[in-house]
């Protein structure tokens, strides 16, 4: 498949240098990172506990729709150098995901029952996240092309735009549902003045309909979208349980205590996403020792960023979290802190570990964690959570998680040494 525009499109990615490209990738990582916790801290000082345990459990809700609106399609068509598939096949795909998403959202607050103020907030966040996620696809045609500095922006600019209209309209009307609307109309303004404009410029298309092409892209998708649906279901089963047997104020605690976590995978992803390249270089020609050097080294950095963050979390976190959300409450949950701060090294440790086996192209093996991690979220919550409550929900998600992660590092460590290959 070939755009007719491509020529065009050479010319814009040569106007950039690759310190723009690195410099906006990382910004849209941070500022995606980041705006889940600025929302919080907003609900929390702005609308009170209840409703930031409100805003807490609809964004995690919303995050885990997002898996079946994004349908993990994003790392398939940014690597799709070659047009394997054209972009009417991803496109068309992305409107079946994203209708299926808001049908999904929908018919969970139905059958859940949750009040009706509480399931408009959990229903319209799903649908800012739709809107995320449809622009998505056209954030990895930037990406496909070598301009992963487009795809950053937009990635910058949506959270933080969104996120000062959150806080400003939540401030003058102490509306949770008018606030979070307002999210939506900012995300789906950004994308047509923004992304829809470049991808007519550059990439003009007729939109079309292959049922070979969709079906061709759903099977090579479909693994990648249960292991990511299964991973965020793991994160967010203890939210369900919390949700099941306590307060909002309770899911508010947790959500708190929970947020300081992704600065781990974050820094660690900024650690290894660069040596992914040669990292499939050193697999693919068996240099086994600079390959292991990379696998300890990567390790050896998300330990030292786990201990680093359990000690912060020991010492000054729990006063840090207390001030931010305005929630004295933080001060008695030391141990939880510090606890969910080393389930934050576990979940990155396998993260990183998912990126190794699928360099080592063992993906379908990915779903021995997934089920037994799957498995794990969906039984030991229900007793734990009632039990011990805030320990209990920690506990459970650094169980779920240490099982995800002993069978990721098993089977990197089986292939390993496995392989006969140069400087072993």
């Amino acid at each position: 498949m070939n755009y007719p525009v491509r020529k065009g499109m050479k010319k814009l990615a040569d106007s950039v240098t690759q310190k723009q490209k690195v410099f906006w990738n990382m910004m849209g990582s941070l500022c995606n990172a980041l705006s889940s916790m600025i929302l919080a801290v907003i609900v929390n000082w702005v609308a009170g506990e209840k409703a930031g345990g409100v805003f807490a459990f609809a964004f995690s809700n919303a995050q885990l729709m997002y898996t079946i609106g994004g349908f993990e399609i994003r790392p398939l068509q940014s690597t799709d150098i070659d047009e394997k598939f054209s972009f009417t096949n991803y496109f068309s795909l992305r409107i079946i995901t994203c209708v299926v998403m808001m049908i999904a959202s929908a018919g969970y607050v139905i059958v859940t029952g949750f009040p009706a103020t509480k399931a408009l907030v959990i229903w319209l966040v799903c649908m800012y996240k739709m809107v995320e996620a449809f622009a998505d696809v056209f954030a990895g045609m930037f990406q496909q092309h070598d301009r992963i500095d487009l795809s950053g922006k937009t990635s910058t600019f949506r959270p933080v735009l969104s996120t000062i209209t959150f806080g400003v309209v939540l401030a003058l009307t102490k509306n949770l549902m008018a606030a979070s609307g307002s999210m939506i109309l900012v995300s789906a303004l950004l994308f047509v003045v923004f992304d829809l404009q470049l991808k007519k410029k550059y990439f003009p298309f007729t939109f079309g309909f292959s049922f070979n092409g969709l079906k061709r892209l759903i099977v090579e998708a479909l693994p990648l979208f249960f292991a990511a649906f299964i991973n965020m279901y793991m994160n967010n089963a203890p939210k369900y349980a919390i949700d099941a047997a306590f307060s909002d104020e309770i899911q508010n605690a947790y959500g708190i205590i929970f947020m300081p976590a992704f600065v781990i995978n974050l820094f660690s992803l900024f650690a290894f996403r660069p040596l992914l390249t040669d990292l499939t270089r050193y697999w693919n020609e068996r240099q086994m020792k600079p390959f292991k050097k990379i696998v300890l080294r990567i390790v050896l950095w998300i330990v030292f960023l786990t201990v680093v963050s359990m000690l912060g979390a020991y010492f000054i976190g729990a006063d840090i979290l207390s001030i931010l959300y305005h929630r004295t409450i933080i001060l008695k949950l030391k141990k939880e802190l510090v606890l969910v701060m080393f389930t934050g090294g576990i979940s990155a440790t396998a993260t990183f570990m998912y990126y190794v086996i699928t360099v080592m192209r063992k993906q379908r093996l990915l779903m021995m964690g997934y089920a037994l991690g799957f498995l794990c979220a969906l039984l030991i919550p229900r007793v734990l959570v009632p039990a011990y409550a805030l320990m209990g929900a920690v506990i459970s998600c650094g169980i779920s998680m240490f099982v995800l992660s002993a069978v990721f590092v098993g089977i990197v460590i089986y292939f390993c040494n496995l392989s006969k290959g140069h400087g072993n």
